[in-house]
């Protein structure tokens, strides 16, 4: 996902086990923000649902030993094979408790949803520097699939509130993705400030797009007016940033806004859904 790696290909190992462990924080954000909003829309928290929290970590562990397993097959494959195996024993396991406490055994397909969406995503990224993008939307669609898992687990049956969660989520980070790889572009080929601006507006003006559109679709009543709400974070940064000085990219500072946006669209999707 959408962070320093995306500027540094080649870091250096960390010790012990922390290799494991992504270093994508986008793509750590993104399931924080999908699980703890699904839970505060839903209003909910069930066995099942606490259980998904290791499953989910243990998936996305997944992906470090599996490219480094593509680069180099005697190294990775006994550590691919240890998380393989536990995601495998704990996905069985959540699937038995999920069905027993919140009556859903589609969870149990949850895995095989992911995993194409996963699969794409790795081998995108890995290949070539020019699919970087399509792998980091790719990413996103997929991680977004933590809320429908969640919202299962909660013992909720699928609905349009579930779907408005979902692409709301999915539609927030597209957008910080979009965002963030314009300032990469910005600086890898030192792109003119002009430039820089109007893929901004470019950006929050399809943003506002969509927000209006949502809007006219709920008060025909195809949709509730809080499922507007999910792209005004993006959007304010967006206008932000195009009425002030900005400094070119720092990723940083980018980290920490997305952070701030993640959570205020937790707050929002709380504050609107129990209106």
């Amino acid at each position: 996902m959408y962070t320093a790696s995306a500027l540094r290909r080649d870091a250096q190992d960390r010790p012990g086990l922390w290799w494991l462990f992504p270093r994508e924080f986008g793509a750590w954000t993104i399931l924080a923000t999908g699980y703890l909003t699904t839970l505060l829309v839903a209003d909910a928290l069930t066995p099942a649902a606490v259980w998904l929290i290791p499953a989910v970590i243990l998936l996305l562990m997944l992906k470090e030993p599996l490219e480094r397993m593509l680069r180099s097959p005697g190294r990775a494959r006994l550590a691919f094979a240890a998380v393989a195996g536990a995601e495998l024993l704990l996905s069985g396991l959540f699937g038995v408790l999920a069905e027993r406490s919140a009556g859903a055994p589609l969870l149990y397909a949850l895995p095989l949803i992911a995993a194409p969406l996963y699969a794409v995503a790795i081998a995108l990224g890995f290949w070539s520097e020019r699919w970087r993008t399509l792998r980091e939307l790719v990413a996103t669609v997929g991680l977004g699939l933590v809320v429908p898992g969640t919202w299962a687990a909660l013992g909720q049956p699928a609905n349009l509130a579930m779907a408005i969660v979902y692409a709301g989520v999915v539609l927030h980070f597209l957008y910080g993705v979009g965002f963030l790889r314009l300032q990469i572009i910005a600086k890898r080929t030192h792109m003119d400030a002009a430039d820089v601006r109007q893929g901004t507006l470019l950006l929050a003006g399809s943003a506002s797009a969509i927000t209006l559109g949502v809007v006219v679709a709920s008060m025909f009543g195809y949709l509730p007016i809080w499922a507007a709400v999910s792209l005004l974070p993006q959007m304010a940064r967006a206008y932000l940033w195009l009425g002030g000085e900005q400094a070119w990219l720092n990723l940083r500072r980018m980290g920490r806004q997305e952070v701030v946006l993640a959570v205020s669209l937790m707050v929002i999707f709380a504050l609107v859904a129990h209106a």
